[in-house]
């Protein structure tokens, strides 16, 4: 790429900026425990920069959002996986603080997952329901399954694999029950 055709391929991506603001926030909604909006713009044109080569000009918009959403989905995995640690700042000096890191063990949000997929899975049709009933919840083996469903092994494979892309994308759509909760004011009776 030619000094040229980089300086314009930046100026570019630079001029997405405020695109990619408006949709990071709206990707994250309420859900700023992943991280900010900026942070996740940042990532993107790094990473955009980075991987200029393998730019073709085709869409540089549906290119970086297409960066955008993996950084956001990313985050929110990470975020499932370690989602109750705490952190405790010590000061070392007036200018610079230390993190550690304190594992909470998880008690009301495993409990609030749970209840995040279970919301997610009654989105599904009634055939995604019980394929994933009987694969991932009962945990039977996929030749029983396609017995039992009276198809070959294969037509479980995709019906299960397609039924578990389905319920990613609800529980991802969906906000979670801790957040929902949170924003619900607490109502006496007078």
């Amino acid at each position: 790429m030619s000094y040229k055709l980089a300086d314009q391929f930046v100026d570019r991506v630079i001029a997405m900026r405020p695109e990619l603001l408006r949709h990071a926030a709206l990707l994250i909604g309420k859900r700023t425990d992943i991280g900010s909006p900026e942070d996740f713009v940042q990532d993107t044109l790094v990473t955009a920069l980075q991987n200029a080569d393998r730019f073709e000009d085709y869409g540089l918009s549906g290119w970086l959002i297409a960066i955008l959403h993996n950084h956001i989905r990313n985050a929110r995995r990470r975020q499932r996986r370690n989602p109750t640690s705490r952190s405790l700042t010590e000061t070392a000096s007036s200018d610079e603080a230390e993190m550690i890191e304190f594992p909470v063990a998880a008690t009301q949000e495993l409990t609030l997952e749970v209840e995040d997929v279970m919301v997610a899975l009654r989105t599904l049709s009634v055939a995604d329901q019980e394929i994933i009933r009987l694969a991932r919840i009962e945990g039977l083996p996929l030749e029983e399954i396609a017995e039992r469903l009276g198809v070959q092994l294969g037509t479980v494979y995709s019906r299960l694999s397609r039924a578990t892309t389905k319920l990613r994308a609800a529980y991802d759509a969906t906000p979670d029950a801790a957040t929902m909760r949170a924003s619900v004011p607490n109502r006496r009776a007078a």
